[in-house]
């Protein structure tokens, strides 16, 4: 299971070396574009690995959200000049098609479920329907208490020092904040 990404391309080649596609199932928390300076090569990495190893697994993080509700739906000026234009930037130098992606990031699911673990972008927290992309306390967005499952929950989406268990919540939040330090979990 993957962190956030947001665009370190090279970060995740490495991280990828140590993958064993033969053994592993490989799933993303979401957050593969946006601050980090290789987004569309990013994207394309993971798009050629999500073909030819069908059971890789994409969710949708709140930056794949912003970025087509901004492609398919309405502009959204805070996004776009907090990290839009800079990932349009590179969309363009890249020759890497927006709306294509846009229409990609659409099909993510917005969890991941086995009977041992659960995983999505943010935990899930005590809302009403944790599974609506916009519900801003729900697995896409929230960003407060984690509630305890039976199954481990897998997240990322708030960056923290490490990927650390949490006892309270049996969870573990795998954001080690890629794009502000190198550190992919």
């Amino acid at each position: 299971i993957v962190g956030d990404v947001h665009g370190c391309f090279y970060t995740l080649q490495l991280l990828l070396g140590k993958w064993k596609p033969k053994n592993q199932q490989l799933i993303f928390v979401g957050d593969i574009i946006d601050h980090g300076n290789h987004s569309p090569q990013a994207a394309e990495l993971i798009d050629d690995l999500q073909k030819r190893h069908k059971d890789t697994v994409i969710l949708r993080g709140n930056h794949e959200h912003l970025f087509l509700n901004h492609c398919l739906s309405e502009f959204n000026k805070d996004w776009y000049e907090k990290s839009g234009e800079r990932t349009f930037s590179q969309y363009l130098l890249a020759g890497r098609e927006i709306n294509k992606d846009a229409e990609w990031f659409a099909t993510f699911p917005l969890y991941f479920e086995t009977p041992n673990f659960i995983v999505s972008h943010a935990g899930i927290s005590d809302t009403l329907d944790p599974f609506n992309a916009d519900n801003k306390e729900g697995v896409v967005w929230q960003r407060n208490e984690t509630i305890k499952l039976k199954q481990l929950q897998v997240f990322g989406h708030t960056p923290k020092e490490a990927a650390l268990y949490d006892f309270n919540s049996h969870s573990i939040n795998i954001d080690t904040g890629a794009y502000k330090c190198n550190k992919l979990t």
